[in-house]
C-alpha cells in the first residue's frame, strides 16, 4: 500500500505529449543511423534501394505522429 499522501499528478495530455515526443526522437535516431549507412551499400543496388525505402517509411511514420497529434489536439492538452 502506498503511504505517500501526495500522489503523483496525472494528465492524459502530458502522457500523450511525452509519448509523441519519444516516438519522434526514436524515429529521428533511426533516420540518422539509417542515413549514415548509405555509403556502406554504395555498390549494392538492392540494399541501397532498401535503405531509401526505409528512410521514406520512417519519414512517413514521423508525419503520421505529427498528423495524429494535430488532428487530436484536445487529447494533448493539460499539464
Amino acid at each position: 500500500m502506498d503511504t505517500n499522501k501526495d500522489p503523483k499528478p496525472f494528465s492524459k495530455g502530458y502522457v500523450l505529449r511525452t509519448t509523441a515526443k519519444h516516438m519522434r526522437k526514436s524515429i529521428d535516431i533511426s533516420i540518422r543511423k539509417t542515413f549514415e549507412r548509405i555509403a556502406e551499400f554504395d555498390g549494392n543496388q538492392k540494399k541501397s534501394q532498401e535503405i531509401f525505402e526505409t528512410l521514406a517509411t520512417l519519414h512517413d511514420m514521423k508525419k503520421s505522429v505529427d498528423e495524429f497529434q494535430s488532428c487530436n489536439k484536445e487529447g494533448f492538452i493539460g499539464d
